[in-house]
């Protein structure tokens, strides 16, 4: 039974977070638009700050999976100037986000290339574990998944007949446009998905930090 205890604490953890992620949806839909400063957005942008700074206190600080901790911080800092995308363009100029991510992205392929044996090395043996199918899991759902489900054409083809069949019309034009009536959905979904996979591969990080540290003390003994 003893043994089961670090893994009745993650069902717990998780499950916690999970129910977390549902009430900050739930919080931001009664405004029935998602915002830059939404709670939804906040919550992205503080697990990915939260995964980075984990992820570049152990490659710094331990041996084991220093460079793929390194690079995956490195990877998650794009992810993160992203998400202040409208921020960055408005208060300093058109397209200075792509500039500060790129600067990310050169120095995580340069770290990468520089110890590329290393990294493979690395990268074959976290591929074994569940934490990194934990984070990799939540890395699709966030790339692939949440933009196929955002998709317009999903949002319209499910809601047109809807908006055709309840919204008023004056002066033989509908009062509200399919498109205003679909985007607080289609926005809010895909922000909702969004979060949820930033949640995930939250999770995956913290278990592959805390794997990093169990092979550290393996390697110190």
């Amino acid at each position: 039974m003893k043994n089961l205890i670090p893994l009745i604490v993650r069902f717990i953890i998780y499950a916690i977070s999970m129910l977390g992620v549902a009430l900050i949806i739930r919080h931001d839909f009664k405004d029935a638009l998602i915002l830059e400063d939404s709670a939804i957005e906040i919550a992205q942008e503080t697990s990915l700050a939260i995964s980075i700074l984990l992820l570049g206190y152990y490659g710094k600080t331990s041996k084991a999976f220093k460079i793929f901790n390194l690079s995956l911080a490195g990877v998650l800092a794009v992810h993160f100037v992203r998400e202040f995308d409208f921020w960055l363009n408005y208060n300093l100029f058109d397209k200075s986000w792509q500039v500060f991510a790129g600067v990310f992205v050169l120095l995580t392929l340069y770290l990468m290339f520089k110890n590329f044996k290393q990294f493979v090395a690395e990268l074959v043996e976290l591929s074994k574990t569940y934490s990194f199918a934990i984070f990799l899991i939540g890395f699709i759902m966030l790339h692939v998944f949440s933009r196929l489900f955002g998709s317009k054409k999903i949002w319209n083809w499910l809601l047109e007949p809807m908006h055709n069949s309840y919204i008023s019309t004056v002066n033989g034009e509908k009062s509200i446009s399919l498109i205003d009536f679909v985007y607080p959905v289609k926005t809010g979904a895909q922000e909702g998905i969004e979060l949820l996979a930033y949640t995930i591969m939250f999770i995956g990080v913290v278990e592959i930090c805390l794997y990093t540290v169990k092979i550290s003390k393996r390697h110190q003994n």
